[in-house]
């Protein structure tokens, strides 16, 4: 008789793994290839305590704690085509205690986002991202986050939470603190605290880190 128990896993992961290459590959293969570039900048008023939504395709997105009460956006887009520079274009609204920030890139892989994004200390977060890495460091307040294909860095205390839930489809779930792990293709991070804030994150492929005592 056949073994058959072993082959599926590994049909499974074959399968996992094309269909990764197939939708990475573009950005990968334009990460050394960029001709023209160009940094904008914007900045808006918010409030403590607010929700900003953003929307990205391919880039990395670095969160991080300002020092006032405004949103503050820097980003550079990089292609290999000076059109698709010009065609990448930001929505920055802001109405009462939400915004929503969404980026528009031309399709075809040519075109890359690096973002540096300034919010007030008390915000909560709403990021989701097809491919790139996510990194939020020192935001208090709800986070949903999701990413299809990078990785997640979260650098904030973990005392101020009272639920997480990360995982990864494929990759791995690193906490400090935060307790043990579960899974095996894709690891599961449940923890409960005594805070008073929510932090629910997944990524379909790569890895997140929670850093913070």
């Amino acid at each position: 008789m056949v073994e058959r128990r072993s082959s599926f896993p590994l049909n499974k992961t074959l399968l996992i793994c094309l269909a990764l290459i197939a939708f990475a590959a573009p950005s990968v293969c334009a990460a050394d290839d960029w001709k023209y570039e160009e940094t904008r900048r914007d900045a808006r008023e918010f409030v403590t305590g607010g929700t900003i939504h953003v929307r990205m395709t391919v880039g990395d997105l670095h969160i991080k704690r300002g020092d006032s009460s405004q949103i503050r956006l820097e980003y550079t887009v990089k292609s290999r085509h000076e059109s698709s520079v010009k065609k990448t274009t930001v929505e920055f609204d802001v109405h009462g205690k939400d915004a929503a920030i969404e980026f528009h890139s031309p399709s075809g892989g040519n075109t890359n986002l690096d973002v540096e994004l300034e919010v007030p200390e008390n915000s909560n977060l709403d990021v989701h991202e097809k491919v790139g890495d996510l990194t939020v460091e020192n935001i208090e307040g709800d986070k949903d986050l999701s990413l299809g294909v990078g990785d997640i860095r979260i650098a904030t205390g973990h005392s101020g939470y009272r639920f997480v839930h990360a995982s990864a489809g494929i990759g791995d779930v690193n906490g400090d603190g935060y307790g043990e792990t579960s899974g095996w293709l894709g690891k599961t991070l449940k923890y409960h605290g005594d805070g008073k804030y929510e932090l629910r994150a997944h990524v379909g492929v790569g890895d997140i880190n929670l850093e913070g005592k």
